[in-house]
């Protein structure tokens, strides 16, 4: 049986994050070290992580790097807005599917979000969409690249710049190795190293800042946030290797087995604990700044040489299986100028049928549950077509870059062809 998604880490990394949990370090200079080798592509290791795991080096001289490392996406969402310091009632467009604590840290901050509605093959609103959905109140725009596409912002980016708007952009899900630094058009660019990410180091996130007031005053505010705790990230690490090796394929397949004869769901079971914040109060979960022994294996991760080549990998048996579906272009991000398939997600018009087709075969496929569509407000027409029916019906299939032709024959063949063409 084939697991919905596998973690991007291997055995070698994860006993290097134990190791990193038992050493002593210093969480400014770690990050200074991270903040230098994202600006800079990730080459080798620096001075201050690699010869002094200890945190007694100092980065190498150079610019200022226009980064900030913080505990996740959401941290670093939370610091821009409060560091823009945007008039309370103000709104906030946001793609139309997203996480939902995204739209959750916009109302924490007193701030109206506003769903604006997807383009299925590109999975971002159109320049028309953005400017149909703002008002006089719109202060910033949150755009998120979902499922591993990416797309450039440069319609948006001049409707935000004539307006004065902040926009961020959610690279989350589109990070595809040390050549991606988000878009020079956007004020922020938001990446994640969590559980399930490209390059994942279970936990931390980068922010590229092209606004140096705005990373000045994000910076200011960050310091004032106490350190992750070194037994936290040592539980962690610990969780997520036992789910590393509970997704194996051998492994996997006798928990499918045995909870499937007691009636559970093991793919549901098991993507309500891989959340990094599943089951904590938000605001006060992100609010701490990462220990070094996250940012020491954020460090390793960031410098592995192999990221671009396991993404080309992981799009290249992508495309290989939407070439065998009965018709490719329901898929969602077909046309997207890059699309580098974190996730393979087509749409069917019973998700239920189609993943329990799929797990008879030996694909177990999961649905998106980690996401949702940001709600309208009261005085806003009910208009994202596409990303409910994104939500209600997407199902995600399970990919590996090792499937041979005959296994993504055999897992196209299951899809019924009347699954594709549905209205969206």
């Amino acid at each position: 049986m084939y697991p919905p998604k596998n973690f991007d880490i291997g055995w070698p990394d994860l006993a290097y994050g134990v190791a990193a949990c038992g050493r002593e370090g210093d969480a400014d200079r770690w990050a200074a070290t991270v903040e230098r080798r994202f600006a800079e592509g990730g080459a080798a290791r620096a001075t201050a992580g690699a010869a002094h795991p200890d945190g007694k080096g100092s980065p190498s001289p150079g610019r200022p790097c226009p980064c900030l490392t913080t505990l996740s996406v959401r941290s670093a969402l939370d610091l821009a807005l409060t560091a823009a310091s945007l008039p309370r009632g103000s709104e906030v467009l946001m793609s139309a599917v997203t996480i939902p604590d995204m739209w959750r840290i916009v109302t924490e901050h007193g701030l109206v979000p506003v769903p604006v509605d997807l383009d299925a093959g590109t999975l971002l609103p159109t320049a028309e969409q953005w400017a149909a959905a703002a008002t006089e109140r719109t202060r910033a725009v949150v755009v998120a690249h979902l499922f591993g596409t990416q797309a450039p912002l440069g319609p948006l980016a001049e409707l935000a710049a004539r307006h004065g708007w902040l926009l961020i952009e959610d690279c989350a899900q589109a990070y595809s190795g040390p050549g991606f630094r988000g878009s020079p058009d956007a004020d922020v660019s938001l990446f994640s190293f969590g559980p399930l990410k490209t390059a994942t180091a279970l936990g931390g996130a980068v922010a590229v800042v092209r606004k140096p007031d705005l990373l000045a005053a994000m910076r200011a505010l960050h310091r004032e946030w106490p350190v992750q705790t070194r037994d936290a990230q040592a539980r962690r690490v610990a969780k997520y290797a036992l789910l590393a090796l509970l997704t194996t394929r051998p492994v996997y397949t006798g928990l499918v087995n045995a909870t499937g004869l007691l009636g559970h769901d093991t793919a549901s079971g098991l993507q309500d604990t891989v959340g990094a914040f599943a089951g904590t109060d938000l605001m006060p979960a992100i609010r701490q700044r990462p220990g070094p022994a996250l940012l020491d294996l954020l460090d390793r991760r960031l410098s592995a040489q192999d990221t671009a080549r396991t993404v080309a990998e992981r799009a290249e048996v992508a495309r290989r299986l939407v070439t065998r579906l009965p018709d490719p272009s329901p898929v969602y991000g077909a046309t997207a100028p890059v699309h580098t398939y974190w996730l393979c997600a087509v749409p069917t018009p019973d998700p239920d049928a189609t993943t329990a087709r799929l797990r008879s075969a030996g694909f177990d496929a999961a649905r998106p549950t980690s996401l949702g569509a940001v709600p309208a407000p009261p005085d806003r027409p009910q208009g994202a077509r596409t990303a409910a029916h994104l939500i209600r019906h997407a199902v995600c299939l399970p990919l590996r870059p090792t499937m041979s032709d005959r296994t993504l024959d055999r897992m196209a063949a299951v899809l019924d062809p009347e699954d594709w063409g549905g209205g969206r």
